[in-house]
């Protein structure tokens, strides 16, 4: 963890962006502090599965992408979701990537156990208007799918067990998702 306040929000956006992070680890900036997660097989799996079906949904590869960096000023975060699918109307070069230009965001859970995933992230991909953000939870076997928000915020959220065909509308394409065969941990 880096103390607060030693150095500004655009200072440790720099930080990340030039962070080795290791082998099995995606890195994010939450809330001021740079926070390494885990990632495994199954994340993976699910990870490609969201790209998938980007693919089938007519999304060009280059907007459907992982892990790259978008800032959250709000919260002093920037984070790096699993999947997120962007606007048509997304700047291809755009570096980091703007939170306007992402259309919608699948977050597989990891060793945290999701406390960013259905807290933190969920407050702040509504503020940025993301029209869908799909929590893929391994160790419950769950989708948890927010939508269309309104004010900033989204309404109540819709929960599907793996196994499920999960549909969500963004940027004005149907995504369909069949998580019959994501994997489960635990």
């Amino acid at each position: 963890m880096i103390a607060p306040g030693v150095f500004t929000y655009a200072e440790l956006l720099g930080v990340l962006d030039r962070l080795e992070t290791p082998p099995g680890f995606k890195s994010e900036l939450v809330r001021g502090e740079i926070v390494l997660t885990p990632q495994g097989r199954e994340h993976s799996e699910i990870i490609q599965a969201g790209q998938e079906a980007a693919r089938a949904a007519g999304v060009p590869r280059w907007r459907s992408v992982s892990d790259v960096l978008s800032p959250f000023p709000g919260s002093r975060s920037g984070f790096c979701p699993d999947v997120s699918i962007l606007r048509r109307t997304a700047d291809r070069a755009a570096k980091p990537l703007p939170s306007s230009d992402i259309a919608a965001v699948i977050e597989v859970v990891s060793g945290d156990l999701g406390e960013k995933d259905y807290g933190i992230k969920v407050d702040e991909y509504a503020a940025a208007g993301i029209d869908a953000y799909l929590i893929a939870d391994p160790f419950k076997g769950l989708c948890t799918l927010y939508s269309e928000p309104v004010a900033g915020r989204y309404p109540t959220p819709t929960t599907h067990p793996f196994g499920d065909v999960v549909t969500f509308v963004a940027d004005d394409t149907e995504f369909v998702l069949d998580t019959a065969d994501w994997p489960r941990i635990g």
